[in-house]
């Protein structure tokens, strides 16, 4: 584990032992973070007001145990940091367990769309586009050896480049998104299993597929600081822990071995209400089990 300035705060945390993981909820020195993915500003501007409103802390960022690497909640670290706070709510895991995925955020186009244009468009970039099975395209992103795919409803296509390094790959999924806005295009970010299902209900008209980041190169991003565009990972952990609430007055100043003892308390006397995976809570679907705070 990364050394920390307050020793004794390492073994001081509020435990919920769920029954594939260990959550370790605490208090962690916000300087001590480290992000492996960029933010978006106007979400950045959004969130910040958001938190001067409610005046609480709702739910903790996920960060790697070792590392303190943060696996999501980029937006919230950089609010924080924005705000003036010392210290930040955190959800600490064993980042090696196999129960912790990486996923991906498939790009969903909808709008005025022609296949053959877009195509066109794509292959004006730079890109070779090459008709493919879905189940082969799937392999070739698992093995990186195509860069993205476009697929809609009735077609697949692989889009191959020499990229084979994975910010390489992601730079080019930049330069594919500006071209598809550009071109009038609506993007949103989407699960894998929810892209197919749009495609399938038709409520999206194509889905731009990608390569899954891998752990370590997540851990790599953040201890470099040579860090991810934004919405390139999606950690999937089997428990999701929400709503600790802590007050801001907690994160702004103090002793943190004191305000964790606080913490602890204020936690321990609180019921957990637990949400199977795929409930839809506060307008979002979560694959992951929810364990609320009450």
């Amino acid at each position: 584990m990364t050394e920390s300035k307050y020793p004794e705060v390492e073994k001081m945390y509020f435990s919920l032992q769920t029954p594939e993981l260990e959550l370790r909820l605490r208090l962690e020195d916000l300087n001590k973070i480290r992000i492996h993915e960029e933010v978006i500003p106007k979400m950045l501007e959004e969130l910040v007001e958001a938190i001067k409103s409610d005046k609480i802390a709702k739910h903790p960022i996920l960060v790697d145990l070792d590392t303190l690497v943060a696996l999501d909640g980029m937006h919230r670290i950089a609010a924080f940091e924005k705000l003036g706070f010392k210290y930040i709510p955190v959800c600490m895991v064993d980042y090696k367990s196999p129960k912790i995925k990486v996923g991906c955020w498939y790009r969903v186009i909808k709008g005025k769309f022609d296949a053959e244009e877009t195509l066109n468009a794509l292959e004006n970039l730079g890109l070779e586009v090459e008709k493919s099975s879905v189940e082969e395209v799937l392999n070739a992103l698992a093995l990186r050896h195509t860069t993205a795919a476009f697929r809609t409803k009735n077609s697949c296509y692989a889009l191959k480049s020499d990229a084979r390094e994975i910010r390489e790959i992601y730079n080019w999924v930049g330069e594919i998104e500006k071209t598809l806005r550009i071109s009038g295009l609506k993007i949103s970010y989407e699960t894998e299993a929810d892209s197919e299902n749009m495609l399938t209900r038709k409520e999206a008209d194509a889905v731009l597929m990608m390569p899954a980041v891998k752990k370590e190169e997540v851990i790599e991003a953040g201890i470099s600081g040579n860090v991810f565009a934004h919405k390139t990972t999606r950690h999937v952990v089997p428990a999701r822990p929400m709503h600790v609430d802590v007050p801001i007055e907690w994160l702004e100043e103090g002793d943190l071995i004191d305000i964790n003892e606080k913490l602890v308390k204020y936690l321990s006397q609180r019921k957990v209400q637990r949400l199977p995976p795929g409930s839809l809570y506060e307008s979002r679907r979560y694959e992951e089990e929810l364990w609320i705070f009450e």
